[in-house]
């Protein structure tokens, strides 16, 4: 297994804290040395085992102990190896063995045989874990927060990296540390995992006092995003204009991509001297604008979706949203785009992890014809029965034919949802008390 931290009995894992950094001179050496290494390694043993199972299919796979003894002796062939933080090399090789033992059980659908990794690629990363060292004066860890802009990464080869804000790493512990650049924006970041005391989360809960309210939520697209069964409403935010620049970007880019493409291979067959599309710098501008665009968009996005889940979070002691497959929902071609960019995978994440820190309940409950229930009633509507979906999504309003109540069919379906999660929860305690459940 890849690296794991044992978490104490009072600590809980808080997720990854993201922020960019600004390397000069030998600091950005030392970062591509790092990733250089982490890419060799791994291309090492993709070589060493596809040559191994080509000669020899019925080969067990070795455990992650063998793999680990295999690193000393890489050290010692390739003395500039001993250069770098030993701690990523470690994890590279522990990702190996993971991404080896996926493929070779099939446990994750799709998942394929580790590749040989490119220093072409748009994104380059390396992970560092924050395991501690002895020195004169005690113990000191990998990684460590010098001051709200700077951080040691490493002992004696390590290096002082300038950062943004560093406020949201205070009374934290962190596990390991992500570097990566992003060559379509030519910008560093560094990612950190984090784990916090759990005695320390009552903060969270004092924050938000409890409502005595329950709510449930119903998911859509555009200005019906989302529709709780009290009747308020949430939007998207607005990022037209960006996406329309953006596209106008990509759609030049796309061209320019492909003039490039074939304008180069025309000068490398004419000429000895070969060149690249990354040569052409007007290009490389152009991708970076577009790249620029699409961070733009998704930051404000993912802002929006942490006001959003807080609002919701503060305002209820019980949440019921819906159990959404949106991989399988992202079939339908037509929709594909406009789901993809409601985020309700991420929605409901952060509304998981949100809840547990205010010591709130969220209930998920099968989506199934929530919608076409009267919540009055309780009766399904004969008239939806055989009705194509593209005609059900143009309904927004109906009347039932057997209560005569009117419906708005976003908040008809919160509160479908909102009672399906009442009983459920009842069901549950049922079954906890010992009852037998009906």
């Amino acid at each position: 297994m890849a690296f794991k931290t044992k978490l104490a009995e009072h600590e809980i894992q808080l997720g990854t804290r993201q922020y960019r950094i600004y390397p000069e001179g030998e600091q950005i050496a030392w970062i591509w040395q790092l990733f250089g290494a982490n890419r060799f390694v791994w291309n090492q043993f993709v070589a060493a085992f596809e040559a191994r199972y080509e000669a020899n299919p019925e080969l067990k796979f070795p455990k992650i102990g063998v793999l680990k003894s295999w690193l000393p002796l890489m050290r010692k062939e390739y003395e500039w190896l001993k250069r770098v933080n030993s701690t990523s090399l470690q994890f590279t090789v522990e990702r190996f063995s993971d991404d080896m033992w996926a493929f070779l059980t099939k446990k994750q659908v799709k998942q394929g045989k580790p590749r040989f990794k490119s220093r072409k690629y748009y994104c380059q990363t390396a992970t560092i874990k924050n395991v501690k060292y002895q020195t004169k004066t005690g113990a000191q860890a990998q990684i460590a927060v010098l001051s709200p802009h700077h951080l040691r990464i490493g002992k004696k080869n390590g290096i002082t990296l300038r950062t943004s804000s560093l406020h949201n790493l205070r009374n934290v512990r962190i596990q390991k540390a992500v570097i990566s650049y992003r060559q379509d924006l030519d910008r560093y970041y560094i990612s950190f995992s984090v784990v916090k005391d759990k005695r320390q989360l009552a903060q969270y809960q004092v924050k938000s006092k409890k409502t005595g309210k329950a709510v449930g939520i119903d998911v859509g697209l555009g200005k019906e995003w989302l529709v709780t069964s009290d009747g308020k409403r949430f939007g998207v935010p607005d990022t037209f204009k960006l996406e329309k620049a953006m596209l106008k970007r990509q759609s030049h880019c796309d061209r320019n991509r492909t003039a490039i493409e074939k304008r180069a291979a025309r000068f490398n067959h004419e000429h000895e001297e070969k060149i690249d599309k990354y040569d052409y710098a007007n290009w490389q501008k152009l991708r970076k604008t577009k790249s620029k665009y699409q961070l733009k968009i998704r930051n404000i996005r993912y802002d929006y979706l942490q006001k959003v889940t807080t609002e919701l979070v503060k305002g209820y002691d019980v949440i019921a949203i819906e159990d959404l497959k949106v991989k399988n929902l992202l079939g339908n071609h037509k929709l594909a785009h406009n789901i993809a960019n409601a985020s309700w995978g991420m929605f409901r994440r952060l509304l998981a992890y949100k809840c547990e820190w205010y010591g709130k309940k969220l209930i998920v409950v099968k989506p199934q014809y929530t919608s076409r229930i009267c919540s009055e009633c309780g009766k399904k509507n004969p008239r939806f029965a055989h009705m194509k979906t593209r005609d059900w999504l143009a309904i927004r309003e109906w009347y039932c034919p057997y209560c005569h109540a009117h419906h708005d069919r976003d908040v008809n379906a919160s509160k479908n949802i909102l009672a399906r999660a009442v009983g459920l929860g009842s069901k549950i305690s049922k079954i906890q008390a010992g009852a037998q459940p009906c």
